[in-house]
């Protein structure tokens, strides 16, 4: 497998109505990944996640057209629940297939809610950090339900 490296940035900012310990649980146990980890429509085939540093985590992913999708990567740094930095490199059939990027994922309490600060580093261009963003932003939108399905309020509201 090819793997290149680009610059593009993508920063989302996201309050949700739970304990930073349960938004962090969200991105490290499988059975919870697959619950929320796919753009608005999209839904999660299978995910896997060895939540530990230098751990592996893949998911598999379809599109409303029935397009599959999948993406791996590492954990590269975790200090829970405040910080976790993950490798990922789309699979083939994506546009970016073969591509590292960096997701860095910061929580902070803000009273009983959390704040989540998501930098994503090394994507191509403007056209992928875009299409990243409407892909974290429904993913997101699937999180602030599940966190409200998991016993808080949950909706998630933009910082």
């Amino acid at each position: 497998m090819r793997i290149r490296k680009a610059d593009f940035l993508l920063d989302m900012r996201r309050t949700f109505r739970a304990p930073p310990s349960l938004v962090f649980e969200t991105f490290t146990r499988a059975e919870l990944l697959r619950r929320w980890m796919c753009p608005h429509g999209y839904t999660v085939r299978t995910a896997h996640a060895d939540a530990r540093i230098g751990g592996g985590f893949r998911i598999e992913m379809q599109s409303p057209e029935g397009v599959g999708y999948e993406v791996a990567g590492r954990y590269l740094e975790m200090r829970a629940p405040e910080l976790l930095v993950l490798s990922c490199i789309w699979e083939k059939g994506h546009g970016m297939a073969g591509i590292e990027t960096i997701v860095r994922v910061e929580l902070s309490a803000q009273g009983s809610d959390t704040l989540k600060v998501m930098t994503h580093s090394g994507l191509l261009g403007e056209h992928e950090r875009a299409d990243h963003e409407q892909g974290w932003s429904g993913a997101f939108d699937n999180l602030a339900g599940l966190l409200a399905r998991l016993g808080g309020p949950g909706s998630g509201t933009s910082a």
